[in-house]
């Protein structure tokens, strides 16, 4: 219980972080970010290393499951740290963003929490612990809670162009449109 309840504290700093964004401009306060992700990867893996309860899955199919959760996770950090211009997402702490609306940003507004619900249904499913899958539920909530604030209030206040985008790029789950637009940019 105390690794979710570290995981759920990630999200304060992920607040932090957003509130630097449209308050107080401080980049050393950026690093709050860094810190979110670091309780969340330490409270990941504290779950995947942990004697939990849980079920045993066959090898094949448990390297299949770890795979697909690397995957995934590989998928939600580019999501993050690479389909976005680092420096200006993570680094300065200024308002006067653009908007990115293609690649990955073309898929849906907030692409990382799809690649989050599914890195943690991988994870649970490969380690068969079922306090991964309480994690993963919990944190996934407070995700969704955490980019509805970011798209109703925060981004439209520090990214130009962000209340077109809402109209033409839907907000988590993709459609056949996002999905042919998300393909087409990346070719």
């Amino acid at each position: 219980m105390i690794f979710i309840l570290t995981g759920c504290l990630a999200f304060i700093f992920f607040y932090i972080f957003d509130l630097n964004q449209i308050k107080i401009f401080n980049k050393a306060v950026n690093l709050s970010f860094a810190a979110g992700i670091a309780l969340l990867a330490v409270s990941t893996f504290g779950i995947m290393l942990g004697n939990y309860d849980g079920f045993v899955i066959a090898g094949p199919l448990k390297l299949l499951l770890g795979a697909l959760a690397i995957g995934t996770m590989v998928m939600m950090l580019y999501s993050l740290f690479a389909a976005l211009p680092f420096s200006k997402t993570y680094v300065e702490a200024a308002k006067g963003k653009n908007v990115v609306d293609t690649g990955m940003y073309a898929l849906c507004r907030h692409p990382g929490v799809l690649w989050f619900i599914f890195l943690y249904i991988f994870l649970w499913l490969a380690t068969g612990k079922m306090m991964m899958l309480w994690a993963g539920i919990v944190w996934t909530v407070m995700d969704i809670i955490h980019v509805y604030i970011q798209d109703r209030w925060l981004f439209p206040r520090t990214l130009n162009g962000y209340r077109q985008y809402k109209k033409k790029v839907p907000f988590l789950l993709p459609s056949r449109a996002s999905i042919i637009n998300c393909l087409s940019s990346l070719r």
